[in-house]
């Protein structure tokens, strides 16, 4: 089962083996239990981490295509999110996308949006309240990229 699970999971094969970890009694040894069970939970956080920052840049460069009317660097935003989506790929698992938090992840990507109201004014006023892109859009891993088009 385990062997499976961190083939399958490897974020919830490190939160389980961390919970295992912690239950075992202390058999006379050295080992330090609680810091390998925490470096082993850190392990899987930091493909969570990871998971959530290619979220928010694809949900940044996103809203860019969509509200910027910008066109020149466009084809920038769609192959970097193409890359990050690739990247996303090779690290999400069912444990992760229930610990994304779209809208912390939209909220995340609307403060790496205030540097470029400096250079669009009202840009910021364009952008909806809540995050329009579903989970299944930002990932987007069929054959065919979807991009949000420009208003």
């Amino acid at each position: 089962m385990s062997e499976t699970l961190y083939d399958e999971d490897f974020y919830a094969w490190t939160q389980q083996q961390a919970d295992l970890l912690r239950r075992l009694r202390p058999a006379g040894n050295e080992l330090d239990l609680e810091h390998i069970a925490e470096e082993i939970e850190d392990l899987g956080r930091s493909d969570l981490r990871a998971a959530q920052s290619l979220c928010e840049h694809v949900i940044e460069h996103f809203l860019k295509l969509e509200y910027s009317g910008l066109e020149q660097p466009a084809d920038h935003w769609r192959d970097e999110i193409v890359e990050w989506r690739l990247q996303l790929e090779k690290i999400l698992t069912r444990s992760i996308e229930a610990k994304l938090d779209l809208p912390a992840r939209y909220r995340a990507a609307l403060r790496l949006l205030r540097r470029l109201e400096r250079d669009l004014s009202g840009f910021a006023s364009r952008l909806p309240a809540e995050c329009p892109y579903a989970l299944e859009q930002i990932v987007s891993s069929g054959d065919e990229d979807w991009f949000p088009a420009p208003r």
